[in-house]
């Protein structure tokens, strides 16, 4: 399993604190998930699953093209890094990869529609969420947030039986007493 990928995930954020919360923390944030209401929306959660490769992914939020503008509200804001390796471009682009595809496969609406397909290699992706004010582990969260939408490991790979990639998921895990 040489393509293993944990992304910890700090959230839920407002878009107002991002900038301030990033300053405070030493890890580069490559990976960001956004979830609110698209102009027009009366009730409908909208996604919005990205990347960003800079110093500061704050930065990113506030480019003056970027899809946060469809948004009329917004919920909340994730921000992922990937902690079990020195991270690549690649990487980034496998992880965003993974995400926007499992929701494309699920039917969730996103705004984002560049990623609909899979990397063309085996990949097992693991994801931590953490409360970024208690630095705990989240363990309840609203039913809408991406957090809770999202599965806590989604792996892809090729099944040794058909010779073509398929897409295994595991939404929440539980401790084990």
């Amino acid at each position: 399993m040489e393509n293993v990928l944990v992304t910890r995930w700090y959230g839920p954020l407002l878009q107002d604190d991002v900038k301030e919360w990033e300053k405070t923390q030493d890890a580069t944030f490559n990976l960001y998930l956004i979830g609110g209401k698209k102009k027009n929306a009366k009730t409908k959660i909208h996604y919005y699953i990205g990347k960003a490769e800079r110093k500061m992914l704050s930065n990113r939020l506030n480019d003056r093209n970027h899809h946060i503008i469809d948004f009329s509200r917004v919920n909340e804001i994730w921000l992922g890094t990937i902690v079990n390796k020195k991270v690549t471009h690649n990487d980034v682009l496998d992880a965003e990869k993974m995400l926007t595809s499992y929701f494309a496969s699920e039917g969730e609406l996103l705004v984002n529609v560049i990623n609909r397909y899979l990397p063309n290699k085996s990949i097992y992706l693991i994801n931590e969420w953490i409360h970024c004010r208690r630095n705990l582990e989240c363990l309840r969260l609203p039913k809408t947030s991406i957090a809770n939408k999202m599965p806590d490991v989604i792996v892809y790979k090729i099944d040794d039986c058909s010779d073509e990639y398929k897409i295994f998921v595991s939404r929440k895990l539980k401790v084990v007493k």
